[in-house]
């Protein structure tokens, strides 16, 4: 009869193998979750900017160069096309309009993943304020 033995020879490398399989499983997982996290961020930093749009633009003039610089300087990445921004129709007061609302639409946010290209489009995201003065008199927000 035969006894099995473990041959020291045919081990060698095994834990090197181990590694390799178990240091890819675990680096893939590390960098999904800083993705992911990163990914987050990035979509709270954008509803936090409309907010912060939604409120200059109800208290500055329609239009007024200052929101979207004040958006940008939050979140560099917006450019002026991802900002929408939607007044109330003229000759309304304020409590008998429609809000406004500021969107921030088609933002990309090009993912880190390494060697592979990915970009993930953050869906429409707005906030509505009623309108205020819509005027920038006197107002630091609006500088």
């Amino acid at each position: 009869m035969r006894t099995l033995r473990c041959n020291p020879a045919r081990q060698r490398g095994a834990a090197a193998v181990e590694f390799a399989l178990t240091a890819i499983a675990f680096l893939t997982l590390v960098i999904g979750a800083m993705e992911f996290s990163r990914l987050m961020l990035t979509w709270n930093m954008a509803v936090e900017t409309t907010r912060l749009g939604a409120r200059v633009a109800v208290v500055c003039d329609k239009n007024d160069p200052a929101i979207r610089r004040r958006m940008r300087d939050m979140l560099p990445a917006l450019s002026d096309s991802n900002i929408v921004i939607s007044y109330p129709a003229a000759g309304c007061t304020s409590l008998s309009c429609e809000p406004v609302t500021v969107r921030i639409v088609n933002f990309d946010v090009p993912l880190i993943v390494p060697f592979i290209p990915l970009n993930f489009t953050l869906p429409s995201l707005a906030t509505s304020l009623p309108s205020e003065s819509l005027s920038s008199t006197d107002n630091p927000l609006c500088d």
